[in-house]
């Protein structure tokens, strides 16, 4: 499986999944009072989610725009619906295929004999929560010598260990389904080499 499969298959599966949610999510950063938005979260106010509206006719009126703003307009919704419209999704894909082909898959190259096409889609599908700490969790499990190869050992380590790993014990739980999700899914792939 080449580079363009495996990004194609990441993108898929986040969509698929829906384990950052769906193409008309709007929620509040954990970070900040800004707009989380589509099936990779991308954040606004100078961020990848007001580049992401840039590419939609209408999204304008959002960009730079605090979450608090956009709730006291009572707007949410019309946000929600132009990210759903076929036009918002098609900006999504765009977008979330650059992600895994430019972000994503260079990050999991430079983990230490990451080989397995199913393990390398799996962990790229966990890669927007942020590439950097996949890539660090998983060479840090290479270095203390988990199987990162076996989709299950996979499973296993980003169900028990990601969310402290990541200083996200409060998303442990929320974690843990996300991890079983998506081996489901990966799982249920038909892959070959």
């Amino acid at each position: 499986m080449d580079e363009q499969q495996l990004a194609l298959e990441i993108a898929k599966g986040l969509v698929e999944t829906g384990v950052e949610g769906p193409y008309g999510c709007v929620t509040c950063s954990t970070a900040g009072d800004y707009p989380s938005m589509g099936c990779s979260q991308w954040e606004g106010i100078g961020g990848r989610g007001d580049l992401l509206l840039s590419y939609i006719d209408g999204g304008a009126q959002f960009i730079g725009r605090t979450y608090s703003d956009i709730e006291a307009a009572g707007e949410l919704g019309a946000l929600s619906a132009l990210l759903d419209s076929e036009q918002g999704q098609a900006a999504q894909n765009m977008i979330l295929a650059d992600d895994c082909r430019e972000k994503y898959l260079p990050a999991l190259s430079e983990v230490d004999g990451l080989t397995n096409p199913a393990c390398i889609i799996y962990a790229g599908i966990w890669c927007p929560t942020s590439h950097y700490v996949v890539r660090n969790f998983l060479q840090r499990r290479v270095d203390r010598g988990y199987d990162i190869n076996s989709l299950e050992a996979m499973r296993d380590l980003f169900r028990e260990q990601y969310a402290t790993a990541a200083g996200c014990e409060d998303y442990a739980e929320g974690y843990a389904n996300r991890a079983n999700t998506t081996y489901e899914y990966v799982a249920a792939l038909s892959i070959s080499a």
